[in-house]
């Protein structure tokens, strides 16, 4: 993956988010559409972490979800905002520090991560009482 000749001057390689990662590989792929598990195996991460962050990625218009598969929006111009504010957002990291700087405030951003399923996990439940008509809206 090539990075910022800045960068590169540097000697020092940010580590990327899980979000920034999956939004590049969809972005690379974005013929296709992949479990969160090939998501997670291409990107090296877990799959309840890529899990969690596409629930967020769809929430902010990024990524389409159908079923058991997730694929990058068509509104590239979204995709295009997003990448434009990480990157602001890692050079106010690089400059002033990261915004969690404890344990406990890591902590506090992980219990409030939501305790429900997965999305992907309740599709075909639901699905199989008659709710098709509800997960028809999420196929944006």
């Amino acid at each position: 993956m090539p990075i910022d000749i800045d960068e590169f001057e540097d000697g020092e390689e940010t580590e990327r988010t899980t979000s920034e990662l999956v939004i590049e590989f969809l972005l690379e792929n974005r013929d296709a559409a992949f479990t969160r598990g090939e998501i997670a195996n291409a990107i090296d991460r877990s799959p309840n972490t890529v899990g969690s962050n596409l629930s967020r990625l769809k929430d902010r218009g990024l990524v389409r979800h159908r079923k058991h598969h997730w694929a990058l929006t068509r509104d590239l111009s979204r995709v295009a905002e997003a990448i434009r504010f990480s990157d602001v957002f890692s050079k106010l990291t690089l400059e002033h520090g990261p915004f969690i700087t404890s344990e406990e405030e890591a902590q506090a951003w992980a219990d409030a991560q939501p305790n429900q399923p997965h999305p992907s996990e309740t599709d075909n439940e639901e699905q199989s009482r008659g709710g098709r008509a509800a997960h028809q809206s999420s196929d944006h």
